[in-house]
């Protein structure tokens, strides 16, 4: 029974697509015969379970709007001693720095193998720390080629994230392995009736929903001049517009948006719900007529292999990880970063159910090759090659 220890920045009760990833992985991978141990940031609000491991947080932040608690771990000891005595084969950091780096450290004071998933696009992210100017980026690059080359394996969620990662200089050897989705899970859609109920969205319009955060990097301005653009076309169709943009998630710009939305008056095409529980939100892609996901700088977009299980077409930014899940044409639309394309592909769906119900039954059926069982089975023969590999680099070398 091999054992994985697990160190993330974050973990429950944080929301994102690390802490998805994590969970999903723990839960399929434990039924193939592996045993997890979690070791993440503390909180004030986590509930008491087996087998996670809780490092001090130094940055107390409120769990709210993509942000939760920072540790900044520095003494080693403690740590590769619980993980000796837990008698770990394997460490999988899921971040490049702070917890994810002491992830490493411990692998190599305990001599055990250690992977890294590369789950975020760090580069993308200098509007946070815009005192840095250019500077951001090439530290990120640099810090990115110096830490990966440490690691065993690296793991990135799509191919065009592998291809940033090679081109930053890192020769470790990087397996694309996207986080799983459990079909299930998207099969117990709300009837539209309910969610139109729930937030006052009229019969007449088509629902077009988003699932992400509302953040700069997740290039939701795009999306709603995008839709200022597409209330004005469909005014010219229809005496009213028939569209209506449900965007589910919170985030540091929700309010900024909100106003926005006020300003343009987009108040009777646009709806914003705010973070909701996963297996709620998990309902309301089946009550949708179409997906829209404008982020490029999405390392995988689970929500777009989610929105397709649940039969629902997506149009989104041909970049990053929706080149690897969309088949432009097929299940759903790929455009360049241009608002009149973009508009045109949802247009497009709109006006044409039949070619809508056919992508959406292409789309589920495609779906199924991002199923969480395939995924683990991946991860699954690339645990057990690290540690064998490891193992028998040491045999040779000693």
């Amino acid at each position: 029974m091999p054992k994985i220890g697990v160190f993330s920045e974050c973990y429950k009760p944080v929301l994102n697509g690390v802490v998805v990833s994590i969970d999903t992985f723990k839960r399929d991978l434990e039924s193939l015969g592996f045993k997890y141990y979690i070791f993440a940031t503390d909180n004030a609000k986590k509930e008491a379970e087996k087998n996670v491991y809780r490092i001090p947080a130094m940055l107390n932040f409120e769990i709210k709007g993509g942000r939760y608690p920072i540790a900044w771990p520095q003494n080693v000891g403690p740590w590769a001693q619980k993980a000796k005595e837990l008698k770990l084969d394997l460490i999988h950091s899921q971040h490049l720095f702070n917890v994810g780096s002491l992830g490493l450290k411990v692998a190599q004071r305990n001599k055990i193998p250690a992977i890294l998933t590369y789950h975020t696009l760090l580069a993308e992210y200098g509007h946070y720390f815009p005192f840095l100017g250019g500077l951001y980026r090439k530290f990120i690059e640099r810090e990115s080629r110096l830490y990966c080359n440490k690691y065993n394996a690296i793991v990135t969620p799509s191919t065009p994230m592998k291809e940033i990662l090679i081109q930053y200089g890192v020769e470790t050897p990087i397996e694309v392995i996207p986080t799983g989705i459990n079909l299930k899970d998207l099969q117990n859609a709300y009837p539209a009736s309910v969610i139109r109920a729930k937030w006052d969205i009229p019969e007449h319009q088509k629902i077009l929903l988003y699932v992400s955060r509302i953040a700069k990097e997740k290039n939701v301005e795009f999306l709603l001049e995008s839709m200022k653009q597409l209330v004005f076309n469909r005014r010219k169709k229809h005496p009213r517009a028939d569209v209506h943009l449900l965007m589910v998630g919170g985030g540091p710009e929700l309010n900024n948006f909100r106003d926005y939305v006020e300003e343009e008056g987009l108040s009777p095409y646009v709806t914003f719900t705010d973070m909701l529980k996963k297996e709620i939100a998990n309902r309301y892609y089946g009550a949708a007529d179409l997906f829209v996901f404008p982020s490029i700088t999405e390392t995988q977009g689970i929500v777009v292999s989610e929105a397709m299980a649940a039969g629902l077409p997506a149009v989104a930014i041909n970049k990053m990880g929706p080149k690897d899940i969309i088949k432009d044409g097929e299940d759903g639309f790929l455009t360049h970063l241009n608002r009149k394309e973009f508009v045109a592909r949802i247009e497009s769906l709109l006006d044409n159910e039949q070619k809508r119900r056919a992508f959406s039954a292409t789309a589920k059926e495609n779906a199924k090759e991002f199923s969480n069982s395939v995924c683990a089975v991946k991860m699954e023969k690339l645990y057990e090659n690290t540690i064998r590999q490891f193992a028998q680099h040491n045999r040779h070398s000693s």
